[in-house]
């Protein structure tokens, strides 16, 4: 079974070293072109077994990176599947790589444009399936998950919007009028 640590959980973001980005996860999809602060998309809880082997859980939408039988990147709502679990390798020069415990010879991996890159290619683009790993410790995932959906934030945010839309339509109508005004005038 995983185990809960006592004192919060530990949270990854994953730099990909091929696509220069973070690994973030959104609806269905993964990719490696996300921005270190977006931690919404980006935050990984890594949870153990006791076989030392881990699974990403994304911290909002709480879905977990898996293969699936075709060996392709999933994204999975249950990530109790083997195909969900990964071994961590640390490289000679310190990177990470995820090494499927499905099958070892699965590797994680993106490409330059940061889409999934086909586990195949691990010898021949190394850089493709390395990692920098940022390393948080969290108290609580709750406090982390309130920093991605705060109501007032996003209140703030949709009103902004609205004020920057308003703004626009008037400053159009402006320069529509004047236009408008400089044809009437010529004979």
């Amino acid at each position: 079974m995983i185990n809960k640590f006592a004192n919060g959980s530990i949270i990854w973001q994953l730099y990909n070293h091929c696509s220069s980005a973070f690994v973030q996860t959104y609806f269905k999809h993964a990719d490696a072109s996300g921005h270190q602060a977006s931690h919404c998309l980006t935050d990984f809880i890594v949870e153990f077994d006791s076989k030392h082997r881990l699974r990403l859980k994304n911290i909002f939408t709480e879905n977990f990176i898996c293969f699936n039988k075709r060996q392709r990147i999933a994204i999975r709502r249950d990530g109790l599947d083997e195909k969900c679990h990964f071994r961590e390798r640390i490289t000679p020069s310190g990177y990470t790589q995820l090494q499927s415990a499905w099958r070892p010879y699965l590797f994680l991996g993106f490409n330059r444009r940061g889409r999934f890159q086909d586990p195949s290619q691990f010898k021949k683009k190394k850089r493709c399936f390395s990692f920098t790993k940022l390393v948080r410790h969290a108290s609580s995932s709750s406090v982390l998950l309130n920093e991605c959906s705060n109501p007032q934030k996003e209140a703030e945010e949709n009103e902004k919007i609205n004020l920057e839309a308003e703004r626009q339509r008037l400053l159009y109508n402006a320069v529509r009028e004047s236009l408008l005004g400089q044809i009437r005038v010529r004979p």
